[in-house]
């Protein structure tokens, strides 16, 4: 046996194809595969990224709007935080920030006005002024 030595690489039986492929194989495969891979149109399909955009957008919004209700504080203002927007609102926009209730409740004498025009730093002529 040690002195028979033979080429496996040029014996005849692994040059010949071991396997082979059925007739029509080729087209049949090309004729299926084409039926297959036909896209599905259909409403859904075109808009579903659409709707998923606008679900998340909804939902971002939703959760947004929960988050900040539970985390602020409602408040009132109170009759000297009126007198401080004054300063840079019109009355118009006084008026409309509070219900009239308020400015019924609210007694304002005269004593008030004059620690209020001493606290804004008011001249005397500047009310000459406006009279």
């Amino acid at each position: 046996m040690k002195g028979k030595e033979t080429d496996i690489l040029n014996s005849l039986n692994l040059k010949n194809m071991p396997y082979s492929v059925p007739e029509g194989y080729f087209e049949k495969f090309r004729s299926e595969a084409r039926k297959e891979a036909r896209p599905r149109r259909s409403i859904w399909n075109r808009f579903a990224p659409y709707a998923g955009l606008a679900a998340s957008f909804a939902a971002i919004f939703a959760i947004g709007t929960t988050v900040l209700e539970r985390t602020t504080d409602e408040f009132e203002l109170s009759q000297e935080d009126y007198m401080l927007f004054a300063d840079g609102a019109s009355l118009s926009a006084i008026y409309d920030m509070a219900d009239e209730s308020q400015f019924a409740e609210a007694s304002i004498n005269e004593e008030d006005i004059i620690e209020y025009l001493i606290y804004s730093g008011i001249t005397a002529e500047e009310v000459e002024q406006y009279k």
